[in-house]
């Protein structure tokens, strides 16, 4: 079958329709057509404008980011996506330099927009959300989500390339961004935690962080994750879509068990909240409905409050992809 009209442009939908829905549920909910300057957060204090551009939040997640980045690229490369010799050229130091200034101007919008103290509580790992103070901050809390998502990332990058007849194969080249990423969240944990055991059981049996990781996890797929791979698959070194994706038996198995696992626990992560109440868990602002949030609001708010936090995840990866043109590669 012909699939030459599978475009990997068409990955950019994902995310394009998920802010439109969300956009659109959130107006109904409020019962305004313009809700920019309409508060939307779940705190109670922001407007939609504000949740999205909520720059002292997304400075805290920054170590997150940057961790499920250098994992993201290097499940990428390591199942045979790269750019070809020659063809990077330029895009590092490009990609760089955008980088540099649109971190640079959250740093900036952070201080006058959110001011000093929320902005040193969230990159100091203090604070999680508008009036949650807790140690551990932002990293705590995505503590669950993380490990879910280093097993969701292999099972998403090998089924995208599938549906998008990418050669898949084993590589080695992406081993070491893999390492340094898993190296990394341990390194974080241990100095925001010092007891890394004591962490990891207090956020595993804790249902509002487990609620939370649930909601990271429905976030991730559609609005982070198709931004770079969609580019990613556009300049990968075989210019031409395979009919079929030569995969061993053993990768197939292997990916079927990370999806199992991570299936299994999601389940566990889904169960508990569940179990005395999603609503009881999540903050209650004036404008809540019956006093309390439904699931769908919860998200669709959620896709806006992470909007900076896309933009840097999807830089970082490319450039970590375009830095790993292959040596001597034709």
């Amino acid at each position: 079958m012909n699939m030459a009209w599978l475009n990997p442009c068409l990955l950019l939908l994902l995310p394009g329709f998920t802010y439109l829905l969300s956009y659109i549920y959130l107006s109904l909910y409020h019962r305004q057509l313009f809700i920019f300057n309409t508060v939307i957060h779940e705190g109670g204090v922001y407007t939609l404008l504000e949740t999205a551009f909520y720059s002292s939040h997304f400075l805290g997640h920054i170590p997150v980011h940057t961790v499920l980045a250098f994992v993201f690229a290097g499940v990428y490369l390591s199942l045979g996506g790269s750019p070809a010799k020659g063809r990077a050229g330029n895009k590092m130091l490009i990609i760089s330099i955008l980088l540099l200034i649109f971190t640079a101007s959250a740093c900036y919008l952070s201080y006058k927009a959110f001011g000093y103290e929320d902005t040193l509580s969230f990159v100091a790992q203090q604070k999680q959300a508008v009036n949650i103070y807790e140690d551990g901050g932002s990293w705590n809390l995505h503590l669950p989500s993380t490990m879910a998502l280093f097993l969701f990332i292999p099972v998403y990058i090998f089924f995208i390339k599938r549906v998008f007849k990418s050669d898949i194969s084993i590589y080695g080249g992406g081993y070491f961004y893999i390492i340094a990423g898993v190296i990394s969240f341990f390194i974080f944990t241990y100095i925001i935690n010092k007891d890394i055991s004591e962490a990891f059981y207090k956020v595993w049996t804790d249902p509002r962080y487990l609620a939370h990781s649930v909601r990271e996890v429905a976030t991730f797929p559609i609005t982070y994750f198709p931004i770079p791979l969609s580019i990613m698959l556009l300049y990968e070194k075989s210019g031409s879509r395979l009919e079929r994706a030569d995969t061993s038996a053993g990768l197939n198995y292997f990916i079927g068990l990370l999806a199992v696992v991570f299936l299994l626990a999601m389940l566990y992560q889904a169960y508990v909240p569940l179990a005395i109440g999603i609503g009881s868990l999540a903050q209650k602002p004036a404008f809540a409905a019956g006093g309390k949030l439904s699931v769908p609001y919860l998200l669709a708010s959620h896709y806006f409050e992470h909007f900076l936090d896309t933009v840097y995840f999807s830089l970082l990866c490319l450039l970590l992809y375009f830095a790993s043109v292959r040596k001597g590669a034709d």
